[in-house]
C-alpha cells in the first residue's frame, strides 16, 4: 500500500528530528482512526529503506462498548495484514483512574501513555511513535492561546520528546483521508471525537471552520489543510525561537543566581532589567534546579512571581507548588523554600557583571 502524500513528508521526518538507528524498534501507538492508521501503513512501508523495525499497540478503554470491540478487531486485521506484531490490552479506565485519582481525557493519556511505555518495554522498542497531524497542531495552537500560554506553550508539540516520536506533524489531516481513500484502505471513527462536551472538539468543528470564514474560504478541505501546514511551519520558528530564548536564559542565570547550602536565590534588580521572555525563561530555569520538585511552573505562578522584581516589597511570598513558596529579602528572591511563617535570610553577594 502507497501513500502518495505521505510518504515524502514521511521521509524527512524519519531523516530529520524523529531519526532512528538502523535496526530500532518502534512501537506505534494505533487507535483504528485515519491518522494513525495512515502512520502504521506509512512507517511499515519504509521499515526496510531505514533499517528499523515496527510493532504496533492498541489500548481497548472499556469505555465505548461494541464501537471499541470493533476498533480493537479493525486493529488485529490490519496488522494481521502488514504482518505486524501488535500487543493489545483491554482495560477498566474508569475503575483504573478513580485508583490513581485521575479524571477526565487527561487521565485517560495519561493511562494511555502508561500502557504504550509498557508495551514499548515488551517490544523491546526505544521509540514510540504517535499520529499527531499538522491539523492537531492547529487545534493546540488555538487552545492554548485561550489559555494564555506564553512562548513555550506555544511552541505547540514537538517531533521528539524522549522516546516519543511524532513524525506526522507536518501532514494536515485531508492529505491522510485522500491517501487512504485512494488506496482503499478503511479506517475507524471515534464517536466521541464529534462530542462537544470537549474542548478541542469545540475547537475542530466550530472554531476553525469559523476561522476559514473569516478568512474567506470556508468549506473547502485544501484550505483547512493549507492553514494546518502554514501553522506547523510557524510552530517549528517559535520553537526555534524558543531554543534561542532558553540558550540566552541559560548563560543569564549564572549571572543573577547564587546558591547557598540548599537555598537558591535571584537578584531581583538584575532579573529586572531582563527582556519578559528571558526573565521567566530564567525562573523556570531556576525552579528546576531546586531540589525534589516534579511540577512545573503556570503561568499563573510567573505572572505572581513577576510582582516581587516588577515592583520590589520587603518580604513579599509567592505560592510556588508542592508547599513551596519563593520570599523577597534584601533585593533576592529566594526560591523554593517550604512555606513557613520565617524564611532563611538570602545569601550574601551582589550580582555578577550583566
Amino acid at each position: 500500500m502507497k501513500l502518495r502524500r505521505l510518504e515524502p513528508p514521511l521521509r524527512r521526518a524519519l531523516r530529520g528530528a524523529c531519526r532512528m538507528p538502523p535496526g530500532a524498534t518502534v512501537l506505534v501507538a494505533v487507535s483504528g482512526g485515519a491518522d494513525s492508521t495512515a502512520l502504521l501503513i506509512g512507517l511499515d512501508a519504509l521499515a526496510h529503506e531505514f533499517g528499523y523495525r515496527v510493532h504496533a499497540a492498541h489500548l481497548h478503554h472499556g469505555l465505548r462498548g461494541a464501537e471499541a470491540d470493533t476498533d480493537l478487531a479493525f486493529v488485529r486485521e490490519l496488522c494481521r495484514r502488514l504482518d505486524v506484531p501488535l500487543i493489545a490490552a483491554r482495560w477498566h479506565a474508569r475503575a483504573r483512574m478513580r485508583r490513581r485519582g485521575l479524571s477526565g481525557q487527561a487521565g485517560l493519556r495519561t493511562l494511555r501513555r502508561a500502557f504504550l511505555r509498557g508495551a514499548a518495554a515488551r517490544a523491546g522498542a526505544r521509540h514510540i511513535a504517535t499520529a499527531h497531524t499538522a491539523d492537531d497542531q492547529l487545534e493546540t495552537l488555538l487552545l492554548r492561546i485561550a489559555r494564555g500560554a506564553g512562548l513555550t506553550g506555544l511552541g505547540a508539540t514537538s517531533a521528539r520528546r524522549g522516546a516519543w516520536i511524532r513524525p506526522l506533524l507536518a501532514v494536515p489531516r485531508a492529505w491522510i483521508e485522500a491517501d487512504l481513500n485512494a488506496a482503499g484502505v478503511d479506517w475507524r471513527e471515534d464517536s466521541s471525537n464529534a462530542d462537544l462536551r470537549y474542548a478541542r472538539n469545540r475547537v475542530r468543528h466550530r472554531v476553525v471552520p469559523e476561522l476559514l470564514a473569516v478568512a474567506g474560504t470556508p468549506g473547502h478541505p485544501a484550505s483547512r489543510a493549507a492553514l494546518a501546514r502554514s501553522t506547523a511551519a510557524r510552530l517549528l520558528e517559535i520553537r526555534q525561537a524558543r531554543r534561542v530564548v532558553q540558550r540566552t536564559a541559560e548563560r543569564n542565570s549564572a549571572r543573577v543566581r547564587r546558591i547557598q547550602g540548599s537555598e537558591i536565590a535571584l537578584d531581583s534588580i538584575a532579573l529586572r532589567s531582563y527582556p519578559p521572555a528571558i526573565r521567566r525563561a530564567v525562573l523556570e530555569s531556576t525552579w528546576r534546579t531546586v531540589p525534589g520538585v516534579r511540577k512545573g511552573l503556570t503561568r499563573r505562578h510567573l505572572d505572581a512571581l513577576s510582582r516581587p522584581i516588577a515592583a520590589p516589597r520587603e518580604g513579599m511570598r509567592v505560592a510556588l507548588p508542592e508547599g513551596r513558596e519563593a520570599v523577597l529579602r534584601g533585593g533576592w528572591l529566594v526560591f523554593g523554600l517550604l512555606r513557613r511563617p520565617h524564611s532563611p535570610s538570602p545569601p550574601k553577594g551582589t550580582a555578577g557583571a550583566r
